[in-house]
Order: C-alpha cells, then structure tokens, then sequence
C-alpha cells in the first residue's frame, strides 16, 4: 500500500518562539522568493491568521510578484502546545484532536485580535454558544508589540528585507486589528489592507484613534496605503445551524446592524477625504460581488497583493 505523506510547501521556513511580551507562543510560517534578493531587500507580507490564508497568500504571490516574502502569524498545533493554550479556559472534554486544534486557535485568536471593552458591551455583543470575559478578550497592542519587536526580527534575521516596504493583511476580527495597527502605528508598515474589518466591535472600539491618526496624516508625518475590501452579501446572514442559541430572525437582525458595507464604506470615505502628503493613498472599497463573510478572504488577497506591490 501507498504511504501517504504530510504535504508542505517548498522553500518555506517554521519559526517557532515564546513571545516576552505576552507570554504565548507564536508560530511564524515564511514563504521564500526564488529569486534572489534585490539590493534593496525582499518587500514582505504579513498576513494575520496565517494558518488559514498562509498558503493561498504564498501561491497568489509566487504567481505575480517574485521580490516579496510571505510571512503568516499563527499558533503551534503540537499537542503540548495547544493544551498549554486551552487550559487558561477550562476543561472541553470530549474534542477530537482536530476540534481540540480548532478551539485552542479560536480563543487564541480572539485575545490577540481584540481590544479590551467593558464586561457589559461583550456580553451584549457575544453569541449565545461562544461566551467569553473580559480577562480572554484585549490583547490586541501586545500582540502588535510581538509583531513589531518579536516577529520582524526574526523574519530580517532569516532573509534580507526591506523594511520600508512591507505591508499587513488581516481578515475579520483581524482586519479590524489593521485598521487598530494603521490608527496607532502607521508608519509599522507601508500598506494596510483590512478585509471586512469587524468595524462593529465593541461598538467601534477600533475609531477611537482615528481623530489622532487623522491629524498626523493632515500633518504629513504619516503616509500609509490603505485598502478595505468585503463581500457584497456581508450584511445577509447564513442559515443557522443547529444548536447555535439563536433564531434565524434574531441572527438577522445582528447581522444587519453590523453594517458591515455600511461601515467599510463610511471609513473609507473618511480616510479619502484626507489631505495627506503625496505619499498617502486610500483605495476606493473593493467590494467583491456574490461574496460572503467566509469566501471574501480569497478575492482580498488577491486585490491586496495587487495594491500592495503592484
């Protein structure tokens, strides 16, 4: 019988570390160009929830640009590892492997892309089957902290880079951690590309810098590239799966109070009409037809790595 074997992907490199900012453990996956570096150094790719879009990023890149290295931020999924993250929250008996996997990421993923709100706006906002406190929520500076002094030294350390053009990419929970990034430290990266930004957060935590961040454009001490992209059906809701707490009508009216297009649009529009230095540039939204929340990372990725480096 055939012995099937793990598939990988070539001419990638695992960095994995324990972050002296927050204490969690990182698991950082780098796609490397097959050209050699230019003079100036590779241009990079950073691209939040990596263990989802890591791959597709690396292909969509490899097929287009050929200076730019793929960096996706994640977690170890090693047994020990994920234990380690799960126990800060209680026993889940009864996961297979995979959901064990599934969950640790999950939590993980909702400390470091968010930012901290009152216990009574989480509440209010939580789904029935997925509660959480405040004490699992707002990691989100620390974690670009990490990002900052933690990840980026290493991938420089790995390959020659060129820091002053480098670019973040978040979907979600995590394009709402890029729009955070872009507000509070615009000049971390050249360009920001938040994909159906969870702008509803919190009720708008991630607009409370905003008015500061515009000054500085004003000012023309910052110039960041910015693109926002969502799907067109964002503000429909999917069927509701069994056992999830809520009706079909109850899930439908969350959904469309979230505006999400809504929102996306108004941020944009803000940000246009900005008189930045020549350096600064705001995309039109790209808003991607037929598209819900789950498939409008694919299209994003596609569009971003266009803006970013083409």
């Amino acid at each position: 019988m055939t012995q099937a074997e793990p598939v990988s992907i070539p001419n990638t490199r695992t960095i994995d570390f324990v972050s002296g900012i927050n204490d969690q453990q990182y698991s950082i996956s780098v796609a490397l160009p097959w050209l050699p570096a230019p003079e100036r150094g590779y241009r990079v790719l950073y691209v939040l929830d990596g263990y989802s879009y890591f791959a597709s990023a690396t292909e969509a890149v490899r097929a287009n640009v050929h200076d730019v290295v793929v960096v996706g931020i994640g977690y170890p999924s090693d047994p020990a590892s994920v234990k380690k993250a799960i126990e800060p929250f209680g026993p889940k008996p009864g996961l297979s492997e995979l959901e064990s996997i599934a969950y640790a990421f999950g939590m993980r993923r909702s400390y470091d892309l968010s930012l901290p709100i009152s216990a009574d706006v989480l509440a209010a906002q939580s789904l029935p089957v997925f509660k959480q406190t405040t004490e699992q929520i707002g990691g989100l500076d620390d974690f670009l902290a990490t990002i900052e002094t933690e990840v980026k030294p290493r991938v420089a350390e790995l390959v020659s880079i060129d820091p002053s053009n480098q670019a973040i990419f978040g979907h979600s929970l995590a394009g709402m951690a890029v729009l955070h990034a872009l507000f509070v430290e615009p000049n971390a990266f050249r360009t920001f590309i938040a994909a159906s930004p969870a702008i509803w957060w919190g009720e708008k935590a991630v607009l409370a810098n905003e008015e500061k961040f515009s000054a500085a454009v004003v000012a023309g001490t910052v110039s960041p590239r910015v693109l926002v992209t969502i799907g067109s059906e964002e503000e429909t809701a999917k069927p509701v799966p069994p056992g999830f707490g809520m009706d079909q009508a109850e899930l439908d009216a969350r959904v469309r109070s979230a505006r999400a297009i809504g929102n996306a649009r108004d941020l944009t529009a803000r940000l246009q009409a900005l008189r930045g230095s020549n350096g600064y540039q705001v995309e039109d939204v790209a808003i991607f037809d037929k598209q819900g929340h789950g498939l409008a990372p694919w299209p994003a990725l596609g569009r971003a790595i266009d803006f970013a480096f083409n």
